[in-house]
């Protein structure tokens, strides 16, 4: 099941994208925050214009960029890894996306596509699992 307008899928894929809180004594997970930031930029800019669709690229470049920055937080602080690996965090959300974005890459790549549009990006799965 997927959403038939693109906002909806766009504002749901913010969410995902949710600035992460610091762990207490922890910067380690700043890289995750500047990518996210970046990622919701796009979102936004692409949720105020009449933009359709995503390039394969940009999905690809954040999710390489977001899986190279949750392994770098897991490794500089395990601690602090732990303690937010848990259902409904901001970490939880990352990994989340993550999933997503390596399926629709992953599809786009099957599919010899360039482009998603947003309406075929099956959001919930990611959002609440395949039920």
């Amino acid at each position: 099941m997927t959403h038939g307008q693109a906002p909806t899928t766009r504002r749901l894929l913010r969410q995902l994208a949710t600035l992460p809180a610091a762990p207490a004594g922890s910067r380690a997970h700043e890289g995750i925050a500047e990518l996210i930031d970046e990622i919701r930029t796009v979102l936004l800019a692409d949720e105020n214009s009449d933009a359709l669709n995503i390039s394969a690229s940009t999905l690809h470049q954040w999710r390489t960029r977001l899986d190279q920055a949750l392994h770098a937080f897991e490794a500089a602080d395990p601690d602090a890894w732990a303690s937010v690996r848990q259902p409904g965090t901001w970490l939880d959300n990352h990994l989340r996306l993550r999933s997503l974005l390596a399926h629709e890459v992953a599809k786009a790549y099957w599919d010899n596509t360039t482009h998603i549009e947003y309406t075929s990006i099956d959001i919930e799965r990611y959002l609440w699992g395949a039920r």
